[in-house]
This record gives structure tokens, sequence and C-alpha cells, in this order.
């Protein structure tokens, strides 16, 4: 998969056998381009890497955020543990990358997927598997659907949640009494899990106030169940929490909770190998607002040129919502190359106001000289709805020459 043919011609590449050594601005991209910026993407996955390591946690990035194995390829380098995936679909696929530990970190329960996750299992007998269960009917399912034979590997977490939230158990009595179950079943009791990424206070510190309330309830049901005698021989036993945008708190106020007993603390954040230029921007631990010594970079950047200038307030780019993310706020232009060749960066000069299918309505100054014909730069927000949208993302060196093609697998 990782040496995939290009089916030529790609969205936003140039129609040729290899464009390799191609030049953005060389007039033949057909715009719009996502790109991924190297030197940017190489220091978000060495500074990931330096944080897990300086902090004695592991990580297991979110595979969903890029389905590209010539990026989950560099995570794994860098020292990822595992990577996580939310379907049984996502998982074949990415064992199929070559990634032999996976946290699928979700419920499965239909019987297409369970049997998705035999096949899985059966093909790649040196996989190592963690499910999810948060109810005694998702891990009936677990036990009844993987086969017996291949159970060994299929390990089960408990999945804790919050009220109104997502997936996971609000009652702590009831995730001890399913790890009971599950320690005494044919799955082996994996650990603990949840997600603080849905919480949302009044402001950031009520966030943080509510990411560490479900973090003390993750490592009391632990070291509950550690004290209980339902951790059994095998692997040691994993707590995973941590998305992309309070990770710091997992590593300050978890880990240190679970000191004496076996548990490994397990990261998830998957945006960090791109970062944004909105959400996780606005709110991670190293956006713009840091809260370690650490600072992740946009790598992630759609050129698109400008078609019309209709009003002189008003102008409209070839960007809209099937090249980039707009679910978690709007592109944000960041620098515009006239057709002369001059980059300019811009610091809130223009403002997308809104999105169509094809197009971005860009709010501007009536004096500032953007003309048809210009390409704008757009960082966006939340990269993993916009990765799903390019099946071929150029790696593009300082001077936006290519220098290897990302493949994504959606």
């Amino acid at each position: 998969m990782r040496d995939e043919p290009k089916v030529t011609p790609e969205k936003g590449l140039p129609d040729v056998a290899d464009p390799r050594g191609a030049q953005l601005f060389d007039g033949t991209f057909p715009l719009p381009t996502a790109v991924l910026l190297r030197d940017e993407l190489e220091h978000n996955l060495a500074t990931m890497a330096a944080y897990c390591a300086a902090n004695g946690v592991l990580l297991a990035p979110h595979g969903k955020t890029t389905m590209s194995p010539q990026i989950i390829e560099r995570q794994l380098a860098a020292g990822a543990w595992a990577i996580t995936v939310a379907t049984a679909w996502q998982a074949r696929t990415v064992a199929d990358m070559g990634v032999r530990r996976l946290v699928l970190a979700n419920c499965v329960v239909d019987p297409g997927s369970l049997r998705l996750l035999n096949d899985v299992l059966a093909r790649h007998d040196d996989l190592e598997l963690y499910c999810y269960a948060d109810s005694p009917a998702a891990l009936h399912a677990l036990e009844t659907g993987i086969d017996a034979g291949l159970r060994g590997r299929a390990r089960v977490l408990v999945e804790l949640g919050v009220a109104g939230g997502r997936t996971g158990l609000r009652d702590d009595r009831d995730a001890l009494a399913l790890a009971a179950r599950i320690a005494g079943g044919p799955l082996g009791l994996a650990g603990f899990s949840a997600f603080e990424g849905i919480l949302r206070g009044a402001d950031l510190t009520g966030t943080l106030a509510l990411v560490d309330r479900l973090l003390d309830r993750l490592s009391g049901v632990a070291r509950t169940a550690y004290a209980d005698g339902l951790i059994g021989a095998g692997p040691p036993p994993i707590v995973t929490v941590g998305g992309s945008a309070y990770f710091d708190r997992v590593v300050e106020r978890l880990a240190p909770a679970l000191a004496g007993t076996p548990f490994l603390t397990v990261l998830r954040s998957g945006c960090y190998v791109t970062h944004d230029a909105g959400g996780y921007e606005a709110i991670s631990p190293f956006g713009a607002l840091p809260r370690a010594p650490y600072r992740l970079r946009e790598a992630l950047r759609i050129w698109a040129p400008v078609l019309s200038r209709p009003e002189p307030t008003l102008a409209l780019a070839g960007l809209g919502r099937r090249d980039a993310s707009t679910d978690d706020g709007l592109p944000v232009p960041r620098m515009v190359r006239d057709r002369t060749g001059l980059i300019t960066q811009l610091d809130g000069e223009l403002r997308v106001t809104a999105v169509n299918d094809q197009h971005a309505y860009l709010a501007l100054p009536a004096d500032l000289p953007l003309a048809v014909g210009d390409v704008v730069a757009f960082g966006i927000s939340h990269p993993c709805t916009t990765f799903d949208k390019w099946r071929v993302i150029p790696i593009v060196d300082a001077d936006y020459t290519v220098t290897e093609l990302a493949y994504t697998h959606f």
C-alpha cells in the first residue's frame, strides 16, 4: 500500500507519471491543492515524541486522522507504541499497512465488523488488538463474535464516559462490574479508557476541571481493579485517554495517580501530526496559549486561486467543502502569492465568512490589492476531516518542491 501507483490525474496533482520534483507554482498543478509541509511535519513528530519520552507515557496516535501509510510509518519510526483506529474497517486497513499493535477505540457489535476483526487477526498472527466495551451487551458481542482461537490477541478495555457525552459507562460501579466480568471471561482485561476531548466548560479553567474529574475517575477505577485482583498475567495493562486538546492533563494528573500500579498511560492524540489553524491551535497545550514548553506548527495547507472579485470587499476563492474541513471552524487565509510570484504573509486582512461546495467567500478591505489569479494559502481547522477529501497529498519542502506523496486510504 505504501507504494501504491498513483491514479492519473489525481485531484490537485499535475497530469504526469511522477510529480516528485515538481514545484507547486510551476503552472502544472490544478488548484486547489492540499500540501503537507515536510519540515513542520517532522517538527511535530519530534515534538510529541520528545514530550512523551520525557514524561514516561506512551503514544498511540489516532490513525483515522490521516489514514496514510507514509505518515503512520513516520509516527511509528518516531516511537509510537501503537496506532489507534475507530472501526473494524480501519483496523483491517491499518493492519495491512504493517501496524502490529492497534487500539480500536470504539465498541464493535455488528456481525460484519466482528467478522472483519476475525479476518484481520487470522491474517496477521502477530497482531495485538485492544477493543472497547461499555456494556455487558457490547462485551457479549466481542466474546461471541471473535473466534475462540483468536481471543488471546484481542484484549478488552472498559470505557468510561460522562453524562450527556458519547459512549462509555457513566457509573464507576458498573465499570468495575464489567471489568470483573471481562477478567472472568474468555477475553483478557486490558485496562480502562475514556475520551476527554468532548468536555466543555464555561471557559478553559472550567473545562480542565471537568477533564481532571474524568481522569480522577479513571485512576480510581483502575486502582480499585488492581487491588481487587482483576488484572491478571499477560502484557501490562493500560489506561488510555488523551486526544489532541488536553493530553497535558493526562500526563500531569493521571500518570502520577497510577504510580505503584502496573498500568501504563497511553495517549491517543492524532491531530498533533499536522496541528491546525483553528480549534486545536486555540486549545492545544502546544498551541497559541501553550501550557507546556513545546509548540506545534501547522503542517497542512491548501492553496487555492482567487476566482472572482465581484465587489470591492468580497472575493471568491476556489476552495470549498469538497476540499477542506469546516466542521470546527472555517479555513484561515495565511498568505497570498500574486501573479509575479511575490508571497505576502497575512495577518487577518482576509477572512473566510462562508463556504459552498467549491467556493470560499473572502471578506477584505477595499484597498487590499488582491486580484483574480492570485493564489491564497489556507490553514484549516480539524485536519481529520480534510485528509479524507484527498486521495494523495504532496509532501513539500520549504520551496514547495514535492519530495514525496502521502496516500490516504479512507
